[in-house]
């Protein structure tokens, strides 16, 4: 099969083994593949990696093939694989699935040596982990599945009703909390990010608010209309009833000092859930968190049911979804458009398709 092959610093269009399914797994074509943070992350590491190899070592590196946002189309199931679907049914999967070892641990799909991921012409994923694309979802909004329900899984977790929220971060994953904030009819929702372009996408979806935090605090523009939550002394309780109680913040940055900077501005009883991914070690000030009485949860992933929750949400508004895609390319471009991502914050979501060169 063709894929695109992450080593290093590199990614090359060649030839990849054919992917065999085991029992258990269903053998896919992929149709559009999203490139994700993650994806991002693992280069840069695997950069790092190659930097502190002298050069005739640095063929040793792993090779992978990313991607583990996609939709596909089934090809064939794996030996002793009972499944609803048949050949040519469009799906979308849980990136996640077991090795033929006889420990059975569970692999990412594209992040793994093991499993090719979605930036190829075939690869594999769990039977049991696969969901019919609704008729009203196109094709290249099916890869959003994923992240949207890496955003949909954070709104679940936020306690905080009949509240602000504060949507820092306006990539793919802010802009699904975004999205999952509207269609559980939360609000209002004000979101903050440096970039022009994704200020724009989060108004285009519905905030209410939108601001540049290089000019703007997003807690002192509460202030500004008059946002006044529970005050954190006990003894104030009974003269603020009725009073919020408190924000969900959201941080889909993951940038080091930015949780900090949260627990220093936060109102008081906030449900801060951090999303975004810090790879770094960080620091915070925990009386900051404990005189206001903040709520510190970190949000993994998504469960079955938040797929089926963001494959819903797509079929109905897919126009809407359309907003978070700024480019279709070829699997051929592969390389230049995890540059693009890295390098360009007017990006917000890039699709490849597999089968274009």
């Amino acid at each position: 099969m063709r894929a695109a092959i992450l080593q290093g610093s590199a990614i090359t269009i060649d030839t990849w083994p054919d992917p065999e399914p085991n029992p258990g797994q269903l053998l896919v074509s992929p149709i559009a593949t999203g490139i994700c943070g993650s994806d991002l992350h693992y280069r840069e590491r695997a950069i790092a990696a190659e930097a502190a190899l002298p050069e005739d070592r640095r063929g040793d590196l792993p090779r992978i093939v990313p991607g583990h946002e996609f939709s596909a189309r089934l090809v064939e199931a794996g030996p002793n694989t009972e499944t609803p679907f048949r050949p040519g049914d469009r799906l979308v999967a849980l990136p996640f699935t077991h090795s033929a070892h006889a420990d059975q641990r569970f692999e990412v799909i594209g992040l793994s040596p093991v499993f090719s991921g979605g930036l190829a012409t075939l690869t594999v994923i769990d039977a049991e982990r696969a969901f019919a694309i609704p008729e009203e979802v196109p094709d290249d909004l099916a890869a959003l599945t994923e992240p949207l329900a890496v955003g949909l899984h954070a709104v679940n977790l936020a306690t905080r009703n009949r509240a602000p929220n504060v949507v820092l971060g306006c990539g793919p994953v802010g802009l699904a909390v975004i999205l999952g904030l509207i269609a559980e009819g939360r609000g209002p929702i004000l979101a903050a990010d440096f970039s022009p372009q994704r200020r724009r996408a989060a108004a285009a979806l519905g905030a209410d608010f939108v601001i540049d935090p290089s000019e703007e605090s997003p807690y002192q523009h509460w202030r500004d209309l008059d946002f006044r939550p529970h005050p954190p002394s006990p003894l104030l309780e009974r003269t603020f009833r009725g009073l919020p109680p408190g924000a969900n913040i959201f941080d889909c940055v993951g940038a080091q000092g930015l949780l900090d900077r949260i627990v220093k501005g936060a109102p008081q009883h906030s449900h801060v859930i951090t999303v975004g991914v810090c790879a770094h070690e960080d620091k915070l000030t925990p009386r900051e968190a404990i005189v206001t009485e903040l709520t510190l949860e970190f949000s993994f992933a998504y469960r079955p049911e938040e797929f089926q929750q963001a494959l819903a949400m797509i079929a109905a508004n897919p126009d809407r979804v359309r907003t978070l895609v700024t480019s279709h390319l070829p699997l051929s471009e592969t390389a230049g458009a995890f540059d693009r991502l890295a390098r360009n914050p007017e990006e917000i979501k890039v699709l490849i398709d597999p089968h274009r060169d």
